[in-house]
């Protein structure tokens, strides 16, 4: 019985990553420049920042979401705030 339950819960921890997945692909993107011309208001950042923290990645849009987890990953690391 143990096995079923652990099988369960696998199943929803996949269905659960698998639901953030196509809510990542349904969100909608922006290009780099206006993302940054609006970084204060977005995430809290300067320019200057945004600039640091998006270096090296060059595709041309991006959501609000990626661009906010790259600019937390760059300020604070893996780790994440703390």
């Amino acid at each position: 019985m143990a096995t079923k339950k652990n099988t369960e819960v696998t199943d929803t921890v996949e269905t659960t990553v698998e639901k953030q997945a196509d809510v990542a692909k349904n969100e909608p993107k922006y290009a780099v420049g206006k993302l940054r011309e609006k970084s204060i208001l977005l995430f809290g950042v300067s320019q200057s920042t945004f600039d640091g923290a998006m270096y090296g990645h060059t595709e041309e849009e991006y959501s609000k979401k990626e661009v906010e987890a790259i600019i937390n990953e760059w300020l604070y690391g893996k780790e994440g705030r703390k």
